[in-house]
């Protein structure tokens, strides 16, 4: 029987656990996407199919708890019917830029360059009408060149650009490698550049401009207008970021022709501006952490042994093992395959055939060691929701942390909060330590 002491086995396994891309098929080579239960893929067709080409859905939860997985299993689910269904864009803040002080404008190019590229599968069956798409293509170039101040060569052939402090040039022989270029340069430099740097807001010929590629997508879809899911605005971290995506810039998503579900980040959507947010985009989805065992519980989720015996483990893990990094997974998928992939190196470091429960407590061990930097304040804040003494309002900034609170399925009409299992440890022993010195 392959065991973990065999590295050819070992490597084959941590092959197929990728916990920092959407879980997919088994094709994928990577963390295979399970169901998970619920309604969420449901209320979010049904939102979509509901408002005749304009939905507005927002979909938030957790870091890590599945959100690209399920939107990225929706958008794969649909792509057999794309004809039937209208077109479809799988729209990705993550691909070149790093989301994290993403502003408006790195948005909207992400949906422009994103919406742009996946028309290129038109292009053999619509060789007809494609003129329309060039004409469309052509004047975006112009505008964007005029916007983002291009200084093109004397026999026109070149424009150069000016992105995060050095020189882009950019040929337009090829006007499709051109336009997909410059969308792409452009997006990166707003999401990366300081503030002053960025070319501020996208001009309204240019919003115009991405609903006539809008409309002509319609037209040749009978109609029907097309979906865009923007997948990982919610790692958007900076609070001014947030606010201008979400709520400084409705206008502009009210003008766009098209369907929208987008992510948006936890702690924005329940914090401060939760009012804001839910006065333009209604209620956001949320996507739960799963059920998770506690401890001295027999019973074991099924998703978590669908995910082990996915990448081949089944044999090669005790029970006990998968329960404890079940349960201090918090139920957050990503944080299962990250401490599911350190126990089979821990086991195969220290010669074991299967992960023993050691070698998951060492992981669990070392996994906490990482959240010990938590401040008094925090702390004390942690301690309070424990008691029932605050509501989540007031606690929001800890939502920003990976193992902070966790915000369950609700209960009674109500949503229940509780302390990450790696978070309750160091609150633990706060309150040892407070106990001690008579606070």
């Amino acid at each position: 029987m392959p065991n973990l002491t065999n590295i050819e086995f070992l490597s084959q396994v941590l092959s197929k656990l990728d916990s920092e891309k959407p879980a997919g098929d088994e094709l994928q080579g990577r963390t295979r996407h399970m169901e998970r239960g619920g309604d969420l893929i449901r209320r979010l067709m049904l939102e979509a199919s509901s408002k005749e080409g304009n939905a507005r859905v927002l979909v938030t939860g957790q870091i890590g708890v599945g959100k690209s997985s399920e939107l990225w299993h929706l958008f794969r689910q649909r792509l057999e019917g794309e004809r039937k269904t209208g077109f479809w864009v799988y729209c990705d803040l993550e691909k070149k830029e790093h989301p994290e002080r993403c502003g408006a404008t790195g948005v909207f190019l992400t949906i422009l360059r994103d919406c742009w590229g996946a028309t290129k599968g038109f292009k053999d069956r619509l060789r007809g009408t494609w003129e329309g798409f060039y004409n469309i293509r052509d004047e975006i170039i112009e505008r964007l060149i005029d916007w983002l101040k291009g200084v093109r060569s004397k026999d026109g052939d070149q424009v150069i650009f000016r992105f995060g402090g050095m020189d882009f040039p950019v040929w337009l022989q090829d006007r499709d490698a051109a336009l997909a270029l410059i969308l792409g340069k452009a997006a990166q430099h707003e999401a990366v550049s300081d503030r002053s740097e960025r070319f501020g807001l996208v001009p309204d010929l240019l919003v115009q401009l991405m609903n006539k590629l809008f409309n002509r997508l319609a037209y040749i879809h009978r109609g029907v207008r097309p979906l865009l899911i923007i997948d990982h605005v919610d790692k958007i971290r900076d609070e001014t970021s947030a606010r201008e995506v979400l709520v400084e810039i409705i206008p502009q998503w009210r003008r766009i022709n098209a369907s929208i579900i987008m992510t948006a980040p936890y702690e924005y959507t329940l914090g401060d501006m939760r009012n804001s947010v839910e006065a333009y985009w209604r209620n956001p989805l949320m996507v739960y952490p799963l059920e998770f065992p506690e401890l001295n519980d027999k019973h074991i989720p099924p998703f978590y042994l669908k995910i082990v015996e996915s990448c081949g483990l089944l044999n090669n893990i005790t029970f006990a093992g998968i329960r404890m990094l079940a349960h201090y997974s918090g139920g957050i998928p990503r944080t299962f395959v990250q401490l599911l992939i350190q126990a089979c190196k821990e086991a195969h470091l220290a010669g074991h055939a299967k992960i023993e429960p050691s070698d998951a407590q060492a992981v669990v061990f070392d996994a906490g060691r990482a959240y010990q930097d938590y401040g008094a304040k925090e702390l004390e804040l942690l301690g309070h929701i424990s008691s029932n003494k605050i509501g989540l309002s007031s606690a929001s900034t800890l939502l920003r942390s990976p193992i902070g609170l966790l915000v369950m399925p609700p209960e009674k009409g109500e949503h229940p909060i509780r302390i990450h299992p790696l978070a309750e440890s160091v609150l633990a022993r706060y309150r040892l330590r407070l106990n001690q010195s008579g606070g």
